[in-house]
């Protein structure tokens, strides 16, 4: 009886043993992650264009690398995000095109001046031209993508120097590999300049110079050649936009102690029409027909928004509120806009705060119909983003399928693409 006891003791710790081995290793045993195709780790979400992941973002399992060109993977297309990171370094301005097979996409680092490019066709980033040129702060683009118009700060100097630029081929490349295809070749623009703007077709700028307190007017190709004078105005504080053929636009700078305009100007005749104004606060955003104007205004403390319609003089007001400059008018569809509209506005003084970047904005993608006053959500933006996405220097391709724009948080580089449901 006593070794009938003992056998069955020695079961049931044998028993326990089995169930308590089985449980770690099926429960709390390390989990292997089973590898892709040629040892690779499976996708862990949104990966942008590929490029390396950011300080502080890395999750595990990524690698990461300081390669300035990324090789694409076979696949690398199966599935490119909707809303794309472009760069995640500062952004000294940028310029789309779109031909019959792509849509690229340059543009120029803030704190060295090289170019990159991205293409729709391929996940890869590629360096164009290493040429150091710091500070740019902002560049114009022409339709080709070869040229630039930016300003930059110079050491010393308190007002940013405007230049015109070229990206020619490099001779040192064809030499040695380790330089970039290309090179900037650059001369200043004499003066203090105001403000520029490239024509719709992009290949002519207007380019406004503060002469003796008084501002000029000048006309020039992207070569700078042959610049004509085409008017002078006393007004010397303002922004230029050149939206349609026959209308370049000027706004007073806007604030919300002061009442704003908005003219335009005929690039021919340089005859000057009013169009808005005195309103607190004006920003404006011209279409491409020069038919209406997305504007915003200071009202009761707040952002009122409207769409002006030039021939009837009449606004009507829009279903959301937002700053004219979070919104850029269609340019194959003319009568759409598309603008970055806030969740909510945080309390401040506007436009003043957000200029100034006291306020900041949680901002959505809305279609604003100019023609049927009709409104859509196209894009809640912090669903796919990594970060909060506070919309500026908005601008579309020339068949309206990609939307880009920069986060004025961190001066990064986006896209949306705008077909893809």
């Amino acid at each position: 009886m006593k070794i009938r006891n003992i056998i069955i003791s020695l079961l049931i710790v044998i028993l326990l043993i089995a169930v308590g081995w089985a449980y770690w290793y099926f429960l709390m045993s390390p989990v292997q992650v089973p590898l892709g195709p040629e040892g690779q780790e499976p996708p862990v979400g949104f990966q942008p264009l590929g490029r390396p992941a950011t300080p502080g973002t890395t999750r595990p399992g990524m690698a990461t690398s300081t390669a300035t060109t990324t090789t694409q993977q076979p696949g690398a297309l199966a599935r490119i995000p909707a809303l794309r990171l472009l760069s995640d370094s500062p952004v000294g301005g940028y310029g789309a095109s779109t031909t019959a097979t792509t849509t690229k996409v340059l543009w120029v680092d803030r704190g060295r001046g090289n170019v990159y490019q991205a293409t729709y066709d391929s996940a890869a980033i590629t360096t164009l031209s290493n040429t150091v040129v710091p500070k740019i702060v902002r560049s114009v683009w022409n339709r080709n993508l070869t040229a630039f118009i930016a300003s930059m700060f110079e050491d010393g100097n308190l007002y940013p120097t405007t230049v015109y630029t070229d990206i020619v081929p490099s001779k040192k490349a064809s030499t040695t590999a380790q330089f970039s295809p290309y090179e900037l070749r650059g001369r200043n623009i004499s003066g203090n300049v105001i403000g520029y703007a490239a024509s719709p077709d992009t290949s002519r700028v207007i380019v406004i110079v503060n002469e003796n307190g008084t501002g000029a007017g000048y006309l020039s190709s992207f070569s700078a050649s042959a610049p004509t004078r085409i008017f002078t105005t006393p007004l010397t504080d303002i922004n230029v936009s050149w939206p349609a053929d026959d209308i370049i636009a000027i706004t007073t700078k806007p604030s919300a102690n002061y009442g704003g305009f908005l003219y335009f100007v005929n690039p021919k005749s340089g005859a000057w029409t009013k169009i808005l104004g005195p309103i607190y606060g004006l920003t404006a955003a011209v279409s491409r027909t020069g038919k209406h104007v997305l504007y915003s205004s200071t009202k009761d403390g707040t952002i009122a928004t409207g769409v002006y319609s030039v021939s009837a003089a009449t606004t009507t007001d829009a279903v959301f509120r937002t700053l004219s400059d979070k919104c850029v008018w269609g340019n194959l569809y003319r009568e759409l806009a598309y603008c970055g509209v806030p969740s909510e506005l945080p309390s401040g003084i506007y436009p003043d705060d957000w200029y100034l970047g006291s306020v900041s904005t949680t901002d959505k993608i809305w279609q604003v119909n100019a023609t049927t006053g009709e409104a859509k959500l196209i894009s809640s933006l912090i669903d796919k983003a990594d970060r909060v996405l506070n919309v500026f220097n908005p601008t579309l391709d020339s068949k309206d399928k990609f939307m880009f724009f920069m986060n004025k948080n961190d001066l990064s580089l986006w896209s949306l693409d705008l077909v893809r449901p």
